[in-house]
């Protein structure tokens, strides 16, 4: 009799301690949602990542990475109602990722995807809009990108050579623009930050 109480006191102990926190795994195409403010709680991962985001408020959206020591880390959204977008997170070393603090007044989610599920760059042409994630050939020699945007915000463009190293600066805007620059050799990961509608070419 005693063992069993032992028993049934330690299994009760372990779904505290997994569930009773509300802490999950973020993998492949774990999605989440709700409306408002809200902290989502997930294993601490250092893996790279991409969250996909929507929001269908009037005000805020605004989300933040937290780290294992319950600050904020990440500003990975920062915009006004509605938002549709794809943003990378632990892009380089860090402590890792335990949440997301998510400020919002309307209905939101959040669907947790692996790298390999970025948007190919696989021809010289490519256009869209708002934030997004974009992978490539790593560029071997002298290759510039031509971009353009369309939106009246932040029009920023990173490069990353290797995902866990800190990225190149390509472009850093408010409104429309148009511009050629150098894209870098080895870069295989491109992150885009708009509001509006995007072309970016590859020479």
């Amino acid at each position: 009799m005693l063992r069993r109480l032992i028993t049934m006191l330690t299994l009760s102990a372990l779904a505290f301690t997994t569930a009773g926190i509300g802490a999950t795994t973020a993998h492949a195409d774990t999605r989440y949602s709700g409306e408002g403010d809200e902290v989502v709680r997930i294993r601490t991962t250092k893996q790279p990542g991409l969250i996909q985001f929507t929001h269908d408020g009037e005000a805020n959206f605004i989300v933040y990475t937290i780290k294992p020591n319950g600050r904020k880390d990440d500003l990975l959204v920062n915009e006004i109602g509605p938002y549709g977008g794809t943003v990378l997170y632990n892009a380089y070393a860090s402590n890792g990722t335990a949440g997301l603090a998510i400020t919002a007044d309307g209905a939101w989610t959040a669907t947790f995807k692996p790298l390999s599920k970025a948007r190919c760059w696989c021809s010289a042409t490519l256009r869209g809009k708002g934030d997004q994630v974009l992978k490539l050939s790593p560029t071997k020699g002298l290759r510039t990108m031509r971009a353009a945007h369309g939106g009246e915000s932040n029009f920023i463009v990173y490069g990353y050579t290797r995902v866990g190293s800190y990225p190149e600066l390509l472009v850093n805007e408010i409104g429309a623009y148009k511009g050629k620059v150098l894209l870098p050799t080895g870069t295989r990961l491109v992150t885009v930050k708009a509001d509006g509608a995007w072309t970016m070419v590859r020479r």
